[in-house]
């Protein structure tokens, strides 16, 4: 009786399983990007040193099966960080005229270069925008939601650039 149990959950575990891949689904893994990229050097001279930006964006070339240069040079594609801007708007205030929401604005710009093989990927700019309700009674616990939101913006922003390098491979 015990063995027709484990036959019957091991059954439907392979239906489960067929099911999601007859589906479409797939663990996401490492991006297929362009041959021409195979060895990059990242140049996040354009950004701000303490955003964590290129540091995250290497993380994922690496784990792609990119190998990162030290330096830029005619042999290795580079990848340019520009642009990077932060910034906050008011979209609503309460009656006594204070800010009770804001969107927050993430903005990118990238390109990449590779000149042996030709291949050239032109400005690309991503911009991310979240909506952040302002809490008056609790001004720290908002700047730390700001800075959480900052952050979740730019694993996507990464996400996003990766997505559009895997697109012109």
């Amino acid at each position: 009786m015990k063995r027709i149990g484990q036959y019957f959950s091991a059954a439907i575990l392979v239906s489960l399983l067929l099911l999601l891949t007859g589906c479409g689904f797939q663990m996401r893994g490492a991006y297929q990007l362009p041959a021409a990229m195979q060895t990059t050097y990242v140049d996040a001279s354009g950004i701000a040193e303490g955003s964590g930006l290129s540091r995250i964006l290497i993380r994922r070339l690496k784990a792609s099966d990119i190998k990162i240069a030290d330096s830029e040079s005619d042999e290795v594609a580079v990848l340019t960080l520009s642009k990077e801007q932060k910034t906050k708007r008011i979209i609503s205030v309460d009656s006594r005229g204070r800010a009770r929401e804001y969107t927050l604005t993430y903005t990118i710009s990238f390109n990449v270069k590779a000149v042996s093989s030709e291949f050239e990927i032109t400005d690309q700019e991503i911009r991310i925008d979240r909506d952040f309700v302002f809490d008056t009674e609790d001004v720290l616990g908002n700047s730390r939601e700001e800075s959480r939101l900052y952050e979740e913006m730019q694993v996507d922003v990464i996400r996003l650039i990766m997505l559009r390098l895997q697109s012109q491979g």
